[in-house]
C-alpha cells in the first residue's frame, strides 16, 4: 500500500468520526496524519515503527493504524465505522465543500442517503431553510453535486498507472497463454481515464476472471465486454476476440477515428502486428502514443510531433515550496534533491504572506530566506537556486507584497488561491491584472481547478494567453496530477501565441518533483514542442529570459 493510499484511509477516518460525532481530539489527530502523510516521499512500507514514529506529528495511535493497514491491507477502526455508514453518505464526503459537520446536518434534516438524493433536494429547494444554508449555498452545492455524478467512474491517470501495472502482470501471469493490453485513454496517457479498457485474445470464458483473488466479475455487457472490478475500486471493460481480431479492436478502442479512417486501419491490422508498423506505413511513423487519439491528428505532418518535450529535456525544476512555507523538507533537501536528479537549476516558491493556512511568508522571512539561498549557492555552484514566490493573486488582481518586496524575488509566480466562487467577468479582472503587472512572471494553474474533485473558475483561455503574449508572461502547466492545469488542449494555442509553457511540479516534497513527468506527457499530449517549453531551457538562457521584463 503506497503512501497516498495509507493517508487517505486516514482522511476517511477523520471524516466518518466527526460525521458521527466522536472524539474531537482522535479526529484531528487522524486529520493531521492524512495531511503528513500525503507528503511523505519515502514509502512507509520500508520504514520501521521507530522510523514511522521518529516522522514530527505522527503519534503513537497512527502508528498503530499504518502497521496494521501495512499487515492486513485494512484498518479495523475505519472498517467498523464504514459498516455504520451507509454507502451513498461515505460517497458524500468526496464532494468539495461538503464537510461532515454540513453532511450530518442534511441528513438529520432531510433522510438523505445519496448524492442522487441530495441533488434532487437541492432541485427541491430543501436545504435553503437549514441552519448555515441559503440560496447561494444551495446553488454551490448543486453544481459541485452535478460534477462529482459527472465524475464518477472517471480515474486520474497518477492514480492508477501502479495498480494498473499490477493488475496486467496478474493477468498475464494467470493466462500466458493470452495476450493481454490497455486501450482507450490509458494506453495514450490521457490526464483522465473515462474508462478502463483492455482487449485479450484468444477468446476467454468470463468466468475464468473469477480465479484472480482481485478481481470480481461483475456482468458481460449487451455489447460483449467483459465487466469486471479490480481491488474493489477499478472498473475495467474487458474485449475478448480472436487473435486474428486484436490488432482491429485495440486501434478501434485507442486510435481517434480520423486516424483510423486515414490509415485504413481494419485492413493494415491484418497485415502488421503492431501499431507502430502501421503508422511507419501510412505515414505517421513516430506518431507517439500520447496523440493517438488527438482529434485532427490524421492531417498534420510528422514535423508536429518531431520536437515534442520530453522529459529529458527539462534542466529546470521551477514552482517548489519547503518547510518556509508548507512543504515537507527544508530548502536544502530541496535543492540538494533536484541536483541529485540532474537538473541544473531549480526554484524555490514558497507561498506569500497572504496564504496564512499554507504559512505564507512574511517579507522578513523572506529576506531570511532569500539570505540562505545566498549561502546555498555558494556552496552548489554551478547549480543554481532562484529567489522565487508564488504570490497570491488578492481579490483585486493584485500581488501580495510592497513594490519593494516583489523587486527583490527572481521570479514570482502568481497564483489564485482564495475567492474561487468567481463569474468568468470577475476571473478575468483578477488575471489580467496580475498578468499586467510587471513584476510577475509565470501565471500558476490558471484556472484553479482539481481534477475530478473541483471545477475550476471559468475563464476566457484565449484572451489570458493573448496576456500573457502582450506581457511576456509564462503561462504553468501544473504538473500536480490533480491540477494539469492549464489543459493541454491550449498548448498548440500558446505556441501560436510564442507564450512559454512552464511544466512545474509544485512539488510540495522531494518525492513530488517526480510530477514533472505527468506534466510532460499532458504537455505532449498537447503537441508542445520543447523550443516552447520555458524550463527546457539550458540556465544562462532562463536567466535572460527572467532578467528580459
Amino acid at each position: 500500500m503506497v503512501n497516498k493510499e495509507i493517508a487517505r484511509q486516514f482522511s476517511l477516518l477523520a471524516s466518518l468520526l466527526e460525521l458521527h460525532g466522536e472524539n474531537a481530539f482522535k479526529t484531528k489527530a487522524y486529520s493531521n496524519a492524512y495531511l503528513i502523510l500525503r507528503k511523505w516521499d519515502i514509502p512507509l512500507s520500508t520504514m520501521s515503527p521507530s522510523e514511522i514514529g521518529a516522522i514530527p506529528g505522527i503519534g503513537s495511535s497512527v502508528i498503530s493504524k499504518i502497521n496494521e493497514l501495512l499487515s492486513t491491507g485494512q484498518m479495523d477502526a475505519l472498517e467498523k465505522l464504514k459498516a455504520k455508514t451507509p454507502e451513498g453518505i461515505q460517497q458524500l464526503l468526496s464532494i468539495k465543500g461538503l464537510g461532515p459537520k454540513k453532511i450530518r446536518t442534511i441528513c438529520d434534516a432531510l433522510q438523505i442517503e445519496s448524492a442522487a438524493e441530495l441533488l434532487y433536494a437541492c432541485n427541491e429547494n430543501r436545504l435553503v431553510k437549514l441552519p448555515g444554508f441559503g440560496y447561494k449555498t444551495q446553488e454551490d452545492l448543486s453544481q459541485k453535486i452535478r460534477y462529482y455524478l459527472e465524475s464518477e467512474h472517471k480515474y486520474l491517470f497518477a492514480n492508477i498507472e501502479e495498480d494498473l501495472a499490477e493488475a496486467i502482470r496478474s493477468l498475464r501471469e494467470a493466462f500466458p497463454l493470452h495476450r493481454f493490453e490497455w486501450a482507450g485513454s490509458f494506453a495514450t496517457f490521457s490526464p483522465v481515464v473515462e474508462r478502463i479498457e483492455c482487449v485479450v485474445s484468444p477468446l476467454i470464458d468470463a468466468d475464468q476472471f473469477s480465479l484472480i483473488s482481485q478481481i470480481k466479475l461483475e456482468r458481460v455487457s449487451e455489447s460483449g465486454s467483459i465487466e469486471l472490478l479490480w481491488d474493489e475500486r477499478l472498473r475495467i471493460s474487458v474485449y475478448a476476440v480472436p487473435a486474428s481480431a486484436f490488432m482491429n479492436t485495440w486501434i478501434q478502442h485507442t486510435w481517434d477515428k480520423g486516424l483510423y479512417e486515414k490509415t485504413d486501419a481494419q485492413q493494415q491490422a491484418s497485415v502488421f502486428g503492431h501499431p507502430s508498423e502501421i503508422l511507419a506505413h501510412t505515414h505517421f511513423k513516430g506518431l507517439p502514443a500520447e496523440l493517438w487519439d488527438k482529434p485532427g491528428i490524421e492531417m498534420a505532418s510528422p514535423s508536429y510531433w518531431e520536437d515534442l518535450i520530453n522529459v529529458e529535456d527539462i534542466e529546470g525544476i521551477l514552482h517548489n515550496h519547503s518547510d518556509w512555507s508548507d512543504g515537507i523538507h527544508t530548502l536544502e533537501e530541496m535543492a540538494v534533491f533536484v541536483q541529485a536528479q540532474g537538473f541544473k537549476y531549480f526554484a524555490i516558491c514558497d507561498h506569500s504572506r497572504s496564504a496564512f493556512y499554507a504559512n505564507g511568508l512574511s517579507a522578513e522571512k523572506v529576506v531570511e530566506q532569500m539570505n540562505e539561498i545566498d549561502r546555498l549557492n555558494q556552496r552548489m555552484a554551478p547549480f543554481r537556486i532562484f529567489k522565487g514566490i508564488e504570490s497570491d493573486i488578492l481579490g483585486d488582481g493584485s500581488l501580495d507584497y510592497e513594490p519593494e518586496i516583489l523587486a527583490l524575488f527572481d521570479l514570482i509566480v502568481a497564483s489564485i488561491h482564495s475567492n474561487l466562487r468567481m463569474d468568468e467577468s470577475r476571473a478575468m479582472s483578477r488575471l489580467i491584472k496580475a498578468i499586467e503587472n510587471p513584476y510577475t512572471r509565470i501565471l500558476g494553474h490558471p484556472t484553479g481547478r482539481l481534477l475530478l474533485s473541483r471545477q475550476g473558475y471559468p475563464i476566457d483561455h484565449r484572451k489570458v494567453i493573448d496576456a500573457c503574449a502582450a506581457n511576456g508572461v509564462a503561462i504553468e502547466l501544473n504538473a500536480n496530477p490533480l491540477r494539469l492545469d492549464i489543459d493541454y488542449t491550449w498548448m498548440d494555442y500558446c505556441m501560436e501565441k510564442e507564450v512559454w509553457v512552464s511544466i512545474n511540479p509544485d512539488a510540495h516534497s522531494r518525492g513530488q518533483v517526480e510530477y514533472v513527468r505527468y506534466g510532460v506527457l499532458a504537455a505532449r499530449k498537447g503537441g508542445l514542442r520543447k523550443a516552447s517549453c520555458l524550463n527546457a531551457l539550458p540556465p544562462d538562457r532562463f536567466e535572460q529570459w527572467l532578467k528580459r521584463k
